[in-house]
């Protein structure tokens, strides 16, 4: 057995190594699915977690909480706080950067919008889901309510909760692009993994974390029309899952009983949102040996994860010939069928972004901040850059072509090639088919850091503080308490509004 691997009992480890086949119905005698990944979460402790799993949740957890306070006055972010705060209630968590606490689900939701709300989450490209901004807001919101929480167990469900929700969305329609189909996959897998989190943090057992899961299966939705319209409910999203989740555990701790057909009762999950299209088999691979955490990518830019493909041939072009702006005459954008309607159609609309979604979904604007500024960064993303004429000078001259032959086999954001005509009659051209963050181009430690440490400065948090929580999240494992975390996130004379 592979080390950190999980022992099953023998009835859920036969129940794992079934086939894929079609859902069943209540009363159809089979066991639902979602029993044998309630089994696994409930005997998973943090000793079998391998060290690379804990390692990337510790990165998780530091993404998370930077991008978090940098995002927590953004649009949309900023009204759901001012809202949290208005309406008051139970003082039980903390909304990260101020000293005020709410009620624990609320907690969540504020929190889980503002990580999301700068599109600078991690990333599981295999099924396009950012599974932090949902498990790390609802661990801490969790934390918070319990009070002593160790560093350990917190690392554990937060693991455990992006393992569900990727393994959820792997096996939903397998081979087919859950954005294509109209569903914002972080929202929809994220109520599962927020419930999954909180419920193992709250020591449920059995029959209550299946209802807690029956009973957020009641709330589950997310579509994407918020990305086609560029709304910031786009941002809601998370917070959403991760409030239903908390709130979906506490109900279940108090006796209140969800549907028991989660994910493959006649109108479980699979069938109702899926058409029974999935697969048994693809939900448990692996369980217990490998980890969603294993595959993650995180972003070294401020933008949807689609982009960064551009972003990094675009940066990789001006550095490799010292071009500037001046230098180039037109840039077209070639991009697989995942990424062309999403990130560079209409061309006219997404030459002019006017809000931070449309900016974030567009590959015209990446490339044009990173050839005027040499950089894709936070404040690029800001309403004042969208009417910077140097910027809107290069989107005018860009084109965008779709490449089939850029698609990733086996899905995930596929590759993008740029070519520049420059104005001394030279084409140069650079294809990019692993983003800067994937498992096999990491992030460096020092990049992590100072990832962080650009978003606390942007969050008006001082070098000093930054530094010391950003050493005790690294140390988390040691810690007895993980909610000094929050209390070591206030920023001192910061508005709380």
């Amino acid at each position: 057995m592979a080390a950190g691997a999980l022992a099953l009992s023998p009835a859920l480890a036969s129940t794992a190594a079934a086939p894929a086949k079609p859902a069943v119905g209540i009363g159809s005698g089979a066991p639902d699915a979602i029993l044998t990944l309630v089994d696994y979460c409930l005997q998973t402790t943090y000793e079998k977690l391998p060290a690379d799993v804990v390692a990337v949740t510790k990165n998780q957890i530091v993404d998370t909480l930077g991008i978090a306070l940098a995002g927590a006055r953004e649009p949309g972010a900023l009204e759901l706080r001012e809202f949290a705060m208005e309406m008051g209630g139970k003082p039980e968590a903390r909304i990260w950067g101020t000293d005020v606490r709410v009620p624990a689900q609320d907690a969540a939701r504020v929190n889980a919008t503002a990580s999301h709300a700068l599109d600078f989450d991690d990333t599981y490209e295999r099924s396009v889901v950012h599974p932090a901004v949902i498990t790390v807001p609802a661990a801490f919101a969790t934390a918070d309510l319990l009070g002593k929480v160790s560093g350990k167990d917190l690392i554990t469900a937060i693991a455990l909760g992006t393992d569900v929700a990727c393994r959820l969305a792997n096996s939903s329609q397998p081979g087919v692009d859950g954005f294509k189909l109209g569903w914002h996959n972080t929202s929809i897998y994220g109520y599962f993994a927020s419930a999954i989190v909180a419920g193992k943090l709250m020591g449920l057992d059995r029959d209550q974390l299946v209802s807690a899961l029956g009973i957020v299966l009641h709330q589950v939705a997310g579509n994407a029309q918020a990305h086609v319209d560029g709304a910031l409910t786009k941002r809601m999203g998370p917070g959403f899952g991760s409030y239903a989740g908390v709130m979906a555990a506490r109900l279940a701790q108090r006796g209140v009983r969800g549907a028991k057909g989660v994910l493959e009762g006649i109108r479980g999950f699979y069938h109702q949102y899926h058409n029974r299209n999935y697969s048994r088999e693809i939900l448990f691979e692996g369980l217990g040996t490998t980890y969603a955490a294993q595959g993650l990518s995180f972003k070294p830019w401020p933008s949807c994860r689609g982009s960064h493909t551009a972003a990094d041939a675009a940066l990789q072009l001006v550095n490799e010939h010292k071009l500037k702006a001046t230098d180039v005459e037109a840039i077209t954008i070639y991009n697989g069928p995942g990424e062309y309607p999403l990130l560079d159609t209409p061309i006219e609309k997404k030459r002019v972004p006017t809000t931070v979604v449309e900016a974030q979904f567009s590959n015209p604007w990446v490339v044009a901040t990173a050839l005027v500024d040499g950089k894709v960064g936070l404040e690029h993303f800001a309403p004042a850059a969208f009417k910077r004429a140097d910027l809107l000078a290069v989107t005018q001259r860009v084109t965008a072509v779709e490449d089939a032959g850029l698609a990733r086999p086996g899905g995930g954001p596929g590759g993008t090639r740029i070519e520049m005509r420059l104005k001394d009659g030279r084409t140069v051209s650079k294809t990019v088919s692993h983003a800067k963050g994937e498992p096999n181009n990491p992030m460096s430690r020092a990049e992590f850091q100072q990832k962080f440490m650009d978003c606390t400065a942007y969050a008006g948090m001082g070098a000093a503080q930054a530094t010391s929580l950003l050493q005790q999240i690294e140390r988390l494992d040691t810690l007895a308490d993980a909610g000094a975390l929050t209390a070591a996130a206030v920023i001192p004379g910061a508005k709380q509004a």
